[in-house]
């Protein structure tokens, strides 16, 4: 076989790489093909008339060059099977280089018209039975080739066909798409530049779940999220808010959040904290049958008083946090993440740089800053390393004796030093500008140390939580145990410390010899403390305890006054900072969501759950109850068990059926009697189905207790039926009718449950005042003590405020008695009185408890009702805990027939606004009139527009009469990194 002039040496693919590797390419083959022309020209003819194809079959190949070589042997295909002009082949067919075909092309059409035609119209018929695919990337091939005669309304009509079968449903869609990715990086410039050339791509890659290759040419903002969007659907996505963080789930596992994102193989979410909002977020892709578990690390600063005054945050688990103490500091905020690699923070949150490990490398850890933030020092692999930020030089030193276990900062009025503690056998060494100190430690280094002003002084917390005073090569026992934190004023005169029974201590340290520190007590913590700091003025003591409680002690007062002050993510360490400040670093916080289509959620996970455990199950607290009640509702039992998927696709998780009366018997294998249950339910097997079809779809059933018959039987057998409908797994008791229960009864019925795991008593107010001095329930003092839920059923109040036009201020927000006496935690259920429940009644009444605290009941019909909005707001209610567990405060300032109630929980803001008159009303809101702090944005949850809400800009929320709409307030937007693309 001849020889060939030397190849080019470029790797060639098939797909559009780099523009300059591509320009590139082909002016390498504009001066390879010449050369190979000249000394093989019937090779360079024979891929001239290929140059049209798709694809080249040895059949093709073969008809081709008898067609026009005619004079040439079968040894010209196989040197053209083997040429550099060729980038793939296999045994049956070959594929030419996308630059050199294009040259082959430009010499083509140079040859007489008619035979590029004869050319043309062999290929036609040769792949008659080919893929429409790949006779329509021949097509375009081809009208390319003569510019002058093909226009680009015909292009774009070939490009829009492509498009639209690329788009279709079904598994066609992704057939013709895997054929698209192929070919398009093979059309010339002047078809690929074309905006459907490009969609053609996105919406290919999209079907296919991979990325789009990358666009050579400029396209208006905004094609390539267009593109996607063409073959996109929502697919639900699971969001569990977590104390650290995030976890998102395909399909949503249960009693997660569900958001929808739009894809088609994966969906795309952004997740940022909004704690931080400079962070660079994160893009999740989340398949099929995927859980990803996202934690951020977050680091904030707060005012001496506890305010948040700049926030930062980082995805993924931090192994440690240090703070630079000076004023004037290089880095303010050290992170090293769990990748080891460490982050640097200025003084105003922006990232400063990064020092990555090696890949691989040995772990490092005991991370810490220079008080002016110039140096860092930690532990990589038993060594020492120093680093100088203003260099990025790195210093590595070996331990003398043993391994480095702990690098401890010191700072001082007259100097700085760097504290090492190494094993020495079972014992330790502590070394540093104070010289050695031999210390007991008995195989574990110390819990906590701290250096103190002189160099020659600290304090180290030993394993047993014993705590002693190192002065001068002298150590002394202080008087405190089981140290938790221990923490000191700069010059190190104050020292206090937290023991494990959250009690803080202190004491002055005296002169060296002087074994008389007697500690002061400040008072104690609801929790085990983590972590102390003190103000470097000595009047401020800060702690943290793993929860969303910073609390601070005011030592300038006496006596101590304790401060709370409520953070939104869980604290684990506090630093103190200049001016009396701090710096506080936990996990967890509200993050937002943003999907491709650019829709958002904010989801806050329940710190104030953390902080504020109560008696009541978590299930119960902002639970909607659905209720069934035999001879209203035309469903039996067995209805509701085959109605089971579609109640809870309408968003119910709980219904209350019923009401049963209590037997005065029981059966032997303790089966509550058929005569419990009303014949128009049905009977007790039609309860079993019921309940193992409403727990395989995760509906909670409560069942209604006739109180009428309690004073019929004796109380023994009466809390034996109870027990025994308990035993079958019913997840709670509503106690109705006109009758009540004696307080020693109710006490009985309370402790009852209180043996069942995540069980509910609700309890009903008869109607009216009570007639006796009996309080309610009958439990004298305490009417509420016993029950989870307190239901007041509302009366002929809802009916006048809705004439009226104070619908909540009147009647609802105003019937919402103080739970004062009531167990920690309890809800008041709202029931709607019967005369709005009718049909024909507006479903407003409803639609404004939804938006209420506590726990609404409605009839099961009215919250399955075929209108959406019920259903959205069900929705919600499950995804916000402003709305499930918030407080409420009233707008005062609403117009006209307009009413506002305010909905906070944490640091999620929810304004729910009714308008109970028949026209539409406007209403302007700024974020101080919902308790926001700063500029910020208010997000329509029904429909999600997003509009300013400021100060200076008011939002204005628009409610058509008898209409109710809900808004989140949002924090500003996220500030975009450089260089982000669409």
């Amino acid at each position: 076989m001849t020889s060939h002039p030397e190849a080019p040496q470029a790797h060639l693919t098939s797909r559009s790489g780099h523009s300059d590797r591509s320009d590139h390419s082909e002016r390498t083959m504009e001066e390879y093909i010449p050369q190979l022309a000249r000394s093989r020209p019937q090779l360079v003819r024979l891929a001239e008339c290929l140059s049209l194809a798709a694809g080249v079959e040895r059949p093709l190949l073969r008809r081709v060059r008898l067609r026009f070589l005619p004079r040439s042997t079968a040894g010209l295909e196989a040197e053209l099977w083997f040429s550099p002009l060729v980038e793939s082949a296999s045994d049956q067919s070959l594929l030419l280089d996308p630059a050199a075909a294009a040259v082959l092309r430009r010499r083509l059409a140079l040859r007489p018209r008619q035979f590029v035609q004869d050319v043309r119209d062999l290929m036609v018929k040769a792949h008659l039975g080919s893929q429409p695919v790949a006779r329509w990337f021949e097509d375009l091939l081809w009208a390319d080739l003569f510019p002058a005669t093909s226009t680009p309304e015909y292009i774009g009509e070939q490009l829009r066909r492509v498009l639209h079968a690329v788009t279709a449903t079904g598994h066609a869609g992704d057939e013709i798409g895997r054929w698209a990715l192929h070919y398009m990086p093979r059309l010339p410039s002047g078809v690929r530049q074309y905006d459907d050339a490009w969609r053609i791509q996105v919406a290919s890659s999209e079907r296919l779940g991979l990325a789009p290759p990358e666009d050579l040419f400029p396209r208006p903002p905004g094609t390539t999220a267009a593109a996607r969007a063409l073959v996109q659907r929502d697919i639900p996505v699971g969001v569990v808010a977590r104390s650290d963080g995030l976890v998102l789930s395909r399909p949503p596992a249960d009693g997660a959040r569900t958001v929808m994102a739009a894809g088609v193989r994966t969906a795309r979410v952004e997740a940022a904290s909004v704690l931080a909002p400079q962070s660079v977020p994160v893009q999740l892709e989340l398949m099929e049958d995927q859980s990803v578990h996202l934690p951020f690390t977050v680091v904030q600063r707060l005012s001496v008083s506890g305010e948040p005054v700049l926030g930062l945050a980082h995805a993924g688990a931090a192994y440690e946090v240090a703070v630079a103490s000076r004023t004037e500091v290089g880095a303010r905020y050290a992170v090293l993440l769990a990748d080891c690699t460490i982050v640097l923070h200025a003084d105003d949150g922006t990232e400063m740089g990064r020092i990555s490990a090696e890949d691989g490398g040995p772990p490092r850890k005991s991370l810490s800053l220079s008080a002016d933030g110039a140096g860092l020092a930690w532990i990589e692999g038993g060594r020492e390393i120093e680093y100088e930020l203003s260099t990025g030089e790195y210093s590595s030193e070996g331990p003398a004796e043993g391994s480095t276990a702990v690098l401890v900062r010191f700072r001082g009025d007259r100097a700085e030093g760097l504290g090492r503690l190494r094993s020495h056998g079972d014992e330790f060494l502590l070394a540093g500008p104070w010289g050695v100190q031999l210390l007991g430690g008995e195989g574990a280094p110390p819990r906590a140390l701290w250096l103190l002003d002189p160099l020659s002084r600290f304090v180290v917390v030993d394993r047993s939580g014993g705590l002693t005073l190192y002065d001068d090569g002298v150590s002394r026992r202080l008087r405190g145990r089981e140290v938790t934190a221990v923490a000191a004023t700069r010059h190190g005169a104050h020292l206090v410390w937290a023991r494990a029974d959250g009690q803080i201590e202190g004491c002055v340290v005296g002169d060296p010899g002087d074994n008389d520190e007697v500690p002061i007590g400040y008072g104690a913590a609801p929790w085990q403390i983590t972590s102390l700091a003190m103000s470097e003025d000595g009047r401020w003591i800060a702690a943290v305890g793993g929860d969303s409680r910073l609390l601070l002690w005011d030592l300038t007062v006496g006596p101590f006054v304790r401060l709370v002050r409520r953070l939104g993510f869980c604290a684990y360490r506090v630093f103190a900072l200049p001016g009396g400040e701090w710096a506080v670093s936990g996990t967890g916080g509200p993050v937002e969501l943003t999907t491709d289509d650019g829709r958002q959620y904010v989801v806050t996970p329940d710190t104030e759950a953390v902080s504020n455990p109560v008696d009541v199950p978590a299930w119960i607290r902002g639970e909607v109850i659905a209720e069934v009640r035999a001879g209203r509702d035309a469903m039996t039992l067995l209805d509701l068990a085959e109605a089971m998927a579609s109640i809870r696709a309408a968003g119910i998780t709980c219904l209350a059926v019923g009401p049963v009366t209590p037997s005065a018997r029981g059966g032997v294998e303790g089966i509550p009697g058929d005569e419990e249950i009303p014949d128009s339910l049905g009977g007790f097997g039609d309860f079993m189905s019921l309940l193992m079809s409403a727990h395989h779809h995760g509906v909670r059933i409560v069942v209604d207790i006739d109180l009428w018959a309690v004073d019929e039987a004796p109380v023994g057998r009466v809390l034996n039926s109870l027990r025994q409908w308990l035993d079958h797994d019913v997840d709670g008791l509503r106690l109705v009718g006109d009758r009540r229960l004696d307080a020693d009864v109710l006490r009985d019925v309370r402790h009852l449950l209180d043996g069942y795991d995540d069980r509910v008593l609700i309890g009903t107010h008869p109607p009216g005042p009570p007639t006796t001095a009996v309080s309610d329930l009958g439990a004298a003092g305490a009417p509420d003590v016993a029950c989870d839920v307190v239901v007041k059923a509302l009366q002929g109040e809802l009916i006048i405020s809705m004439t009226e036009g104070a619908l909540v201020r009147r009647a609802l927000i105003d019937a919402r008695l103080p739970l004062v006496t009531a167990r920690p935690g309890a809800q008041w259920g709202h029931r709607l009185p019967d005369d709005l429940t009718a049909p024909g009644r507006t479903a407003l009444p409803l639609r404004v408890l939804l938006g209420l605290p506590g726990c609404p009941i409605a009839p099961l019909s009215l919250l399955q009702s075929q209108n959406p909005e019920v259903s959205r707001m069900l929705e919600l209610r499950r995804d916000h805990l402003a709305l499930s567990r918030g407080d409420v405060h009233e707008l005062p300032f609403a117009p006209g027939d307009l009413h506002g109630a305010v909905r906070r929980h944490g640091d999620e803001i929810v304004l729910c606004v009714t308008n109970a008159g028949v026209d539409r009303e406007t209403l302007h809101i700024t974020p101080d009139d919902l308790g926001g702090d700063g500029d910020a944005r208010l997000l329509d949850l029904f429909d999600g527009t997003v509009v300013p809400c400021t100060d200076d800009t008011p939002a204005t929320v628009a409610v058509d009469g008898g209409a109710v709409r809900w808004y989140q307030l949002l924090p500003i937007p996220r500030t975009a990194p450089s260089g982000a693309g669409e």
